[in-house]
């Protein structure tokens, strides 16, 4: 099973989690950190190695970050191993639900890639979208 860890600013990984679990009655294998404005670099970084030990069954780990070039993501970078880690920034629920449907293959790169693009066709313009189907 491919392992998840979510990082963000505040406590938006906490609760995408708890959402997460709500929608499907369960989240395995994915724990969530959260980085406060004022939290120590250094010990945020042994957060993160301390979390990929527990999730990583030796299928890999993705890693998702709020945001490209922010702390979680620059701290999260450091962990990038080929074939072990990945990490996709800029993450939105739909992408956590396809990555929980996903995460029992053994094909990190592919599990990433399909998870990346269900996140970019679920995001709309409401105003456009609702505006066709009239």
């Amino acid at each position: 099973m491919i392992g998840g860890i979510i990082v963000s600013h505040g406590k938006l990984a906490e609760e995408l989690l708890n959402v997460l679990t709500i929608i499907l009655g369960e989240a395995p294998n994915i724990e969530a950190i959260s980085i406060g404005w004022y939290d120590d670099v250094e010990e945020s970084k042994k957060k993160i190695s301390r979390s990929l030990k527990r999730v990583d069954q030796k299928n890999g780990v993705i890693i998702f970050t709020d945001m490209f070039g922010g702390t979680p993501s620059n701290l999260s970078f450091s962990f990038l191993q080929d074939n072990e880690v990945e990490i996709i920034t800029g993450f939105n629920l739909p992408m956590l639900i396809k990555f929980v449907s996903l995460q029992r293959s053994k094909n990190l790169k592919e599990v990433a890639k399909k998870v990346v693009e269900q996140g970019k066709k679920n995001i709309h313009l409401a105003s456009a979208l609702l505006k066709s189907k009239r």
